[in-house]
């Protein structure tokens, strides 16, 4: 062998008996560094219940659910295809798409104290319910109920405000799908060609162009012109489905109107009245009085003139009496010879002194009071009588639908998410 290749190979050999040479890799130190503890990351707080962590609106904002719907054919039949994408937002990676309804959700974490964050709560009919979309529109009346009111009362009070919003949300969300079930292809379109000029008419009205008409919407009602053409269009389906399903439940007859005003007679008919006037005198004390008295009516003296002169109380008016047929026999609260007295007697005439053992009275009739009757074909009566008889029947046909709904739709989950949802708001804004 060469003694240069010798050499070669001798020095390679010492090369790689050296640790650390050629093979293994170095790590550069900066100057001045030092090692990194997790006590830097980490501090505690000062302040009983300091807020040390703040949860950003993206970490526990609702997903967009985006409803496509699209025409298909199957065979020589043309179906509608509804599908649904939920599109989440990823913290830190940013929005697939808008947050459902735009909400602003950016809740403060105190020390000690739990916030459960609770997405998805369950399902109506394959729509997703969210905790946080829920509470939104009640959650100030939720706080201020939490921090005016005693521990049970807020209690029974957020129970109670919870179970009345999710009836309400629960029966919207059913009569929304029921509707759009319905709806066939021609239906879709003629939808769809209203919700496009209600836009530009929304536009048009709020100055012209669509950057406008965002502003002025947001300004005025919280929501994006998207969102307001979606409200528009459930509340179109909503009422549509209501006035084909209720409406015409809620006929009312004549005869209805005919039983009613029969058992309201005396509320349309109402009785006569009469006013009694009385003057009452102690035979031991108004002895003297009492002869002044008769003399004056002996003279001609009318009742109210007499009962001014004596100074007697509220000028002699008594009592006012329920009346039937101008009967003074009908009176039954007087006794017998205070009728006996009244009967024929003239308006401001007085009675002949009814004498007692102690005190010594008379009588007269001061008027009559005979309030206007209403017959039943007066248009006002039968407009009032049908207004309230349509609005019971449709309540109660209304009821009636959404029970039939509940049955058809709704499974036993249901309540399920309602007692969730209650046990989201009494840990969230309720301090036992």
């Amino acid at each position: 062998m060469p003694a240069r290749l010798l050499l070669l190979l001798g020095l390679i050999s010492a090369l790689g008996a050296l640790p650390g040479c050629l093979f293994t890799p170095t790590e550069t130190v900066p100057m001045g560094a030092r090692r990194v503890q997790l006590e830097d990351f980490t501090t505690s707080s000062s302040v009983p219940q300091g807020n040390v962590l703040q949860v950003p609106g993206e970490v526990v904002a609702s997903p967009e659910v985006v409803t496509t719907t699209e025409a298909t054919e199957i065979g020589d039949t043309e179906v509608s295809v509804t599908r649904q994408e939920i599109i989440v937002d990823q913290p830190g990676i940013g929005a697939e798409g808008a947050y459902l309804g735009s909400i602003d959700f950016d809740e403060t974490i105190k020390v000690g104290v739990r916030w459960p964050v609770d997405g998805l709560v369950g399902q109506i009919n394959g729509r997703p319910v969210f905790a946080a979309e829920f509470f939104l529109p009640i959650e100030d009346r939720l706080i201020r109920m939490a921090a005016d009111a005693g521990p049970e009362g807020a209690q029974r009070a957020i129970i109670s405000l919870v179970h009345e919003r999710w009836m309400t949300f629960v029966n919207s969300e059913l009569v929304i799908a029921e509707a759009e079930s319905g709806l066939n292809i021609q239906m879709q379109q003629g939808l769809f060609a209203w919700l496009t000029n209600l836009e530009e008419e929304v536009t048009a009205q709020r100055g012209g162009t669509r950057f406008g008409a965002e502003q002025s919407l947001m300004d005025d009602t919280g929501m994006t012109m998207k969102e307001f053409i979606e409200q528009q269009r459930k509340l179109g389906l909503a009422g549509q489905l209501i006035r084909k399903k209720v409406e015409p439940r809620s006929i009312v007859s004549w005869r209805d109107i005919e039983q009613v005003y029969q058992s309201e007679y005396e509320i349309y008919n109402p009785p006569s009245q009469v006013v009694i006037g009385r003057i009452l005198m102690l035979n031991r004390r108004d002895a003297e009085r009492i002869e002044e008295v008769k003399t004056a009516f002996a003279n001609g003296r009318t009742f109210t003139e007499v009962a001014k002169e004596f100074e007697i109380k509220d000028d002699g008016e008594w009592r006012t009496f329920t009346l039937a047929d101008q009967d003074v026999d009908s009176l039954s609260d007087l006794k017998e010879e205070v009728r006996d007295a009244l009967r024929n007697l003239q308006v401001d005439q007085a009675t002949v002194p009814v004498e007692g053992r102690t005190s010594t009275t008379w009588y007269s009739i001061l008027g009559f009071i005979v309030p206007p009757s209403r017959p039943i074909f007066e248009p006002g009566v039968q407009l009032t009588i049908r207004n309230r008889l349509a609005s019971i029947r449709y309540d109660d046909e209304e009821r009636k639908y959404l029970d039939s709904l509940r049955r058809r739709w709704v499974n036993d989950e249901i309540k399920k998410m309602e007692l969730r949802l209650i046990d989201i708001a009494l840990r969230r804004y309720w301090q036992n």
